[in-house]
């Protein structure tokens, strides 16, 4: 922890440091020189017209895919709704039954199958 507290303390004094330097070292003339070259510089230019259009496309982009669903009412409404397929003409009666039958005998698998592993081999 003291070498955490070491490389803290000397990393805010470095940023103090190299800030009071620079602030002190650069006049603003030279400032104002670096700003008018970065303006006049044609590829800078090109290149932040094309970073600018890009983010556009983004956030266009971004705009066009839907939102949270933060109130979930028009959820909710799904919940009643209930498929009815007792119109159907087919008699699936015997369909029915075996499928039943098979639930059934799924669920006797199940309750055979957990209580032969509780209980204990001799």
């Amino acid at each position: 922890m003291k070498k955490f507290a070491s490389f803290l303390l000397g990393a805010v004094a470095g940023c103090a440091a190299g800030f009071l330097a620079g602030s002190l070292l650069v006049s603003d003339e030279q400032v104002d020189d670096v700003k008018n070259k970065i303006k006049d510089n044609d590829k800078l230019q090109d290149l932040k017209k094309k970073y600018d259009n890009g983010t556009e496309i983004v956030k266009n982009q971004l705009a066009s895919f839907p939102k949270n669903v933060e109130d979930d009412s028009e959820l909710k409404d799904f919940d009643d709704i209930v498929i009815d397929d007792s119109n159907k003409d087919d008699d699936d009666s015997e369909n029915a039954e075996e499928s039943v039958n098979d639930l059934n005998n799924a669920e006797k698998d199940d309750t055979d199958a957990a209580s032969t592993s509780e209980k204990p081999q001799a």
